[in-house]
């Protein structure tokens, strides 16, 4: 256990520390960026999402779960070679593609010009390839501080040139791009010198053969992940306006800190998932799985509830009126978040037994629904029918994962915990988010002080059982 909080202490770092500047400087992007700049930025992050996967077919996927198989130092650097090598032809050629169909790919947004817009977006894509083993390799070996080290000098990087685009140069939408091209291509060649320390520069075709086997069904289920999570703009889009994806990106943007957060936690969850459930002795293996997960969902659970609970006075107090109510989103998606975490540890289950096809079946149903609801609900309740799409599909998606994750390598939840915690908290949102309406201080002020009464009644009831866990550990 005190790896895991080292490593997640430090992933969270990383993680959250870039993230907690982002948020810092809302407030200055809001000012500089129409919500119709914000929603071209954030519709071309769809288009790099769904790149992402065509560049890589999922490849990288495979050091996570075959890593380990391999028992020797000089294996497991020709596999990463493998891998590495595989990474640049595979997305060498879809950019290549991308371009000669330039004319088909545009026709994804109706109000986007390719040229610069999408050239940017897809040229930062591509050479953000360039990070992905050093970061997988790094995260497998539990290494979270050089981890980190990579993902905050980007981060460092892409802000001052996006600020200095955006608010120097007053280039909006293309400022924001542009430093996220030029921090990509900077940091690309260091970690190009970090990878050739840690791979065998050799391609194995059996190797490779062997990881396309297995992330190759991934594929589907990553595309339905995007459906899930970023189709939503597309929608609105072609329905209403940049100006509405941009509100409704923005309340997304201040839920995804729960996935944020929860996310430093799984970086450093996963390797050690896989390194129990793959050891001698099953029953402490187990024993210690079912308390890393019944401590993650608690502690999830909190942090959706204070990231929700003060949502509506953050974007009134700090950001531009213009995109006030981006607030109403937010609790919706919360919840989104919230289930997606959990399923999380459903899928590691899964994976754990190599059932990546039974994932790619799950996504692909609960794709299949979230663009039915999609065109039900966004035409005629626009953000709100996408944010409702969005937890419908979620759910349908966390449900099947953990009735099949029941027949592999389960361990149990205990659930009437989980709801006991769950249920009073989500009536206090509902209470405050859309029922009460009270002056911004008052509101804020009570909040507060019902936040310190909770976390008093959490430590009280809590504290004794986490202390007992990181003794046994």
């Amino acid at each position: 256990m005190s790896k895991i909080i080292k490593n997640t202490s430090l992933y969270t770092i990383g993680n959250i520390l870039p993230q907690a500047v982002g948020f810092f400087l809302l407030p200055i992007y809001t000012h500089y960026l129409t919500p119709s700049d914000y929603g071209i930025v954030s519709s071309l992050q769809v288009l790099t999402s769904i790149l992402g996967i065509f560049f890589t077919l999922a490849i990288d996927r495979s050091i996570y779960r075959m890593y380990f198989d391999h028992k020797t130092e000089a294996g497991k650097k020709d596999f990463l070679g493998t891998i590495t090598i595989a990474l640049f032809l595979i997305s060498t050629i879809v950019l290549l593609l991308v371009f000669i169909f330039r004319s088909t790919v545009g026709l994804i947004y109706k109000s986007i010009e390719f040229y610069p817009y999408y050239t940017l977006a897809i040229l930062a894509a591509f050479f953000s390839i360039f990070q992905i083993v050093p970061k997988i390799y790094y995260q497998v070996n539990e290494k979270a501080d050089k981890f980190i080290i990579i993902s905050i000098f980007q981060f460092l990087i892409n802000v001052g040139f996006t600020l200095w685009f955006v608010i120097g140069k007053l280039e909006g939408a293309l400022g924001m791009l542009k430093g996220a091209l030029v921090a990509n291509i900077i940091i690309a060649p260091i970690v190009i010198y970090i990878s050739f320390k840690s791979i065998n520069f050799r391609f194995k075709y059996n190797l490779f053969i062997e990881s396309l086997k297995f992330s190759i069904p991934m594929i589907p289920s990553l595309l339905s992940a995007f459906v899930l999570n970023l189709s939503d703009r597309i929608f609105i889009e072609r329905y209403f306006t940049l100006t509405d994806v941009g509100i409704y990106s923005l309340g997304y943007k201040i839920a995804g800190l729960i996935g944020i957060l929860a996310s430093s936690f799984l970086l450093a969850y996963n390797p050690i998932f896989f390194e129990l459930a793959n050891s001698d002795n099953q029953i402490v293996a187990k024993e210690k799985i079912a308390k890393y997960n019944q401590t993650f969902i608690l502690i999830v659970i909190l942090i959706s509830f204070l990231i929700t609970f003060f949502s509506k006075e953050a974007i009134i107090l700090l950001l531009d009126a213009k995109y006030k109510e981006s607030y109403k989103i937010v609790p919706i998606i919360a919840f989104s978040y919230l289930t997606i975490q959990i399923t999380g540890l459903f899928n590691m289950m899964i994976y754990q037994n190599k059932k990546s096809v039974v994932l790619m079946v799950i996504g692909l149903s609960s794709a299949g629904i979230c663009i039915l609801m999609n065109f039900i609900l966004i035409p005629v309740y626009g953000a709100y029918g996408a944010a409702i799409s969005t937890v419908i599909s979620f759910f349908i998606v966390f449900i099947l994962s953990w009735k099949y994750a029941i027949k592999c390598y389960y361990v149990p939840i205990k659930w009437k915990e989980i709801l006991s915690f769950f249920i009073p908290l989500t009536m206090v949102i509902v209470l405050f988010q859309y029922i009460f309406d009270m002056n911004i201080i008052i509101s804020l002020s009570l909040k507060i002080l019902l936040c310190v009464l909770g976390i008093l009644i959490f430590y009280k009831r809590y504290y004794s059982e986490v202390i007992a866990i990181l003794k046994k550990s």
